[in-house]
């Protein structure tokens, strides 16, 4: 009777703990799909707001070239004859393999983000289109119209189009690059007259720039 009455405790025994482990088991589970649920919905979310950022900067820099565009229409500038104005419009910049028409903002210098979120900037201090020398274009991949996002595509004998009042230039692409920030060969003015795009590399990233340049093929007056 009392070997019975052990075995029964320890069956129940051995129950009671089997019971334990299975409620243990159970709430480690529900944490875990908890905490992947909050995981995934904390993805959503960010994915969610960089979507929504995007989607604004993209509406501001449409309304300004719109705005550029339309003043364009009116006066044109002659940026090879003329002084220009810091946030002036100093050409008309067409790539047709990019699909890309839009009009370059003189800048201030090369920190002067607020006009480059305006469309594609000239670089001061290098040539403006037809010269001698090197025009030099910047513009953003990934936001605030992203004018130059796909700049990679663009391959040898690609035409780069600048238009200014004075004239219509043409050039074709010889040169692509991925260098440094730090590398400012980039600026250089000696040489044939010729038109630099650069933006950050690669998307998302400002740890390299990409650099397309095209020399000057045809002048039309």
């Amino acid at each position: 009777m009392a070997v019975t009455n052990g075995a029964e405790k320890g069956r129940e025994k051995g129950r009671v703990k089997t019971g334990v482990k299975q409620r243990s088991g159970r709430r480690k589970g529900r944490l875990l799909l908890a905490t992947g649920a909050c995981l995934v919905a904390c993805g959503l979310l960010t994915l969610a707001g960089v979507y929504a950022y995007i989607h604004y900067t993209n509406r501001r820099a449409s309304a300004a070239q719109a705005e550029l565009f339309r003043i364009w229409g009116e006066s044109p500038s002659a940026p090879e004859r003329e002084p220009v104005a810091v946030g002036d419009g100093i050409a008309r910049l067409v790539v047709p393999r990019l699909g890309l028409d839009a009009i370059v903002v003189e800048l201030e210098g090369l920190d002067d983000t607020a006009n480059l979120k305006r469309g594609p900037g000239h670089i001061p201090g290098t040539a403006y289109p037809g010269q001698e020398g090197n025009c030099v274009i910047s513009g953003h991949r990934t936001t605030y119209g992203a004018p130059f996002r796909h700049l990679e595509e663009l391959e040898a004998g690609d035409v780069i189009v600048l238009e200014t009042a004075e004239a219509r230039y043409t050039y074709l692409v010889f040169d692509k690059r991925i260098v440094l920030p730090t590398d400012l060969t980039v600026l250089e003015q000696e040489g044939e007259p010729r038109v630099t795009l650069t933006a950050c590399h690669p998307w998302y990233s400002a740890s390299r720039r990409i650099v397309v340049t095209g020399r000057l093929a045809n002048t039309e007056k």
